[in-house]
């Protein structure tokens, strides 16, 4: 054995993995001076095995050092800011205008206005008109399935637009309390001023929330000009102004986002050196969130995508969603402080204002600080997996509706095509998609009591949804079926 380790030693190049064995007494000072649990000799550095020294470059201890501040500094706000006030004179009815019916946006625009985990604005309006160039189209694209299963149906009403794209009438307007306007296109600015004219004329809108997509070759000066136009002329109701440049379809929350003041854009590059693209689902959910905020009244801004991991954009927006920050108070934040405002306390701080430095905090309050942040991440654990199970069931789901309508195209032929065939099954396909789920993890299934009592559930809501269609019937006047016709009497010769 000796003479195998001598010889393999002589192999070696010199200074290239060389070491030396240590002697007993080298092992017994390297025994007394490491601090071990075990009575096993470790030659390690500190407590993870290796050098900890040096572990992170300086820029990246910059980074982590931004970013824990930026965690504290949203930690206070979380601990001392009071719940998001809402508009007091939001109302009832809400109309969207803008939306073309064939466009994925006006099916989104109206999921947020009804969203079940947003109260503030679904139990808020009772009733959200479409205002559409075509009724009948857009009934055929905005009603369906989702819209009769979310409690959109009971809502949606309809206005025609007296010309393509045209705005709402101030009679159309009638009992109006709140209007989302949506202006494609950064050279339809003047239509702003319409708007304006509009709501100005209409006696019962109190608030106005415009969203202007593809502005991205607007110059900052034109944007500061409008501004000054809505301070000026805007007096009977409150508004929100939000600039987007082009959209892209990535869904919400997945790309944090910065929000400038128009008061502070570059007049040659308002939304940056490098224009990106805008989730349109973010948008949607940005103005739909400002229109019930308090605080975003009066604001005209610009929002940007910030894909950089390393931006304050994404510090500020990962870390309020990391603390348990909602959309509301994120947005919130993000359109009365974000950046700017995180920029500013760092001014303040640097200048000798800034609030005094808080005491150490004792044992306990580190332990009780330990405990809420295992429980944050407990939750957000908890929350992940269930997203993560989600989206498995609907894969699985989909997978069993593919198959089924594959099975019955074989026997005869189906008038309608797979999409449809899917969204038609789609309670009996996650039904099935639950037991499989179960069955792989392990627990407990009883497939014949489950399915006997999935039955019985949609033979009620089937009986349900056709008792509430039957009562919509029966209350339908003649009018309502057939409208009468416009008839213009003619005149002959001066007769």
């Amino acid at each position: 054995m000796k003479f195998g380790l001598a010889a393999y030693l002589t192999l070696l190049p010199l200074g290239a993995h060389s070491f030396h064995l240590p002697s007993s007494t080298s092992s017994t000072t390297t025994t007394r001076s490491t601090t071990s649990t075990s009575s096993t000799q470790l030659y390690q550095f500190g407590t993870l095995g290796f050098d900890t020294a040096n572990l992170y470059s300086r820029s990246e201890e910059e980074q982590i050092k931004t970013r824990n501040e930026v965690m504290s500094y949203l930690s206070e706000i979380a601990q001392s800011s009071p719940p998001v006030v809402l508009r007091k004179h939001l109302g009832s009815t809400v109309v969207i205008s803008g939306f073309n019916p064939e466009e994925p946006a006006s099916q989104e625009i109206l999921a947020f206005l009804n969203n079940e985990f947003s109260p503030h604005l679904s139990d808020t309006f009772k009733k959200i008109i479409a205002h559409v160039d075509d009724v009948k189209v857009g009934k055929k694209r905005l009603i369906g399935r989702n819209a009769r299963y979310t409690g959109l149906l009971d809502k949606l009403d309809f206005t025609q637009s007296e010309s393509e794209g045209a705005l709402p009438t101030v009679a159309q307007l009638e009992g109006v309390s709140s209007w989302v306007a949506h202006v494609a296109g950064g050279d339809n600015l003047s239509k702003l001023e319409d708007i304006v004219a509009v709501a100005e004329g209409a006696e019962s809108v109190k608030n106005v929330a415009i969203l202007v997509s593809g502005a991205q070759n607007v110059k900052g000066e034109e944007l500061k000009k409008v501004e000054e136009m809505m301070k000026s002329k805007a007096t009977t109701f409150e508004y929100t102004l939000v600039v987007v440049p082009e959209w892209n379809d990535e869904p919400e929350a997945n790309c944090a986002f910065g929000i400038v003041n128009v008061t502070d854009v570059v007049d040659d590059a308002p939304f940056g050196e490098d224009v990106g693209s805008f989730s349109r689902e973010e948008s949607l959910r940005i103005i739909t969130e400002a229109l019930a905020i308090d605080k975003a009244a009066g604001k005209c801004v610009v929002a940007t995508a910030a894909p950089d991991a390393k931006s304050l954009e994404t510090y500020l927006v990962q870390g309020m969603r990391e603390i348990g920050f909602d959309r509301l108070q994120e947005v919130e934040h993000m359109v009365t402080r974000g950046v700017k405002g995180y920029n500013e306390m760092l001014a303040t701080e640097k200048e000798g204002v800034a609030w005094e430095k808080a005491p150490e905090p004792t044992d306990e309050e580190l332990a009780l600080e330990a405990a809420s942040k295992e429980e944050r991440m407990v939750l957000m654990r908890q929350k992940r997996q269930d997203t993560e199970k989600e989206e498995e069931l609907k894969a699985l789901a989909t997978e069993w509706a593919k198959r089924e309508f594959l099975r019955k195209s074989l026997k005869r032929r189906i008038p309608i095509g797979e999409e449809e065939f899917i969204e038609i099954v789609w309670d009996r396909a996650m039904f099935e998609a639950d037991l499989k789920y179960r069955t792989m993890m392990g627990l407990a299934v009883n497939e014949s009591e489950e399915r006997a009592q999935f039955k019985e559930d949609q033979k009620a809501r089937k009986a349900a949804a056709y008792k509430k269609e039957q009562d919509r019937w029966n209350n339908l006047s003649t009018e309502d079926i057939e409208p009468p016709e416009q008839t213009t009497a003619v005149t002959f010769g001066g007769m």
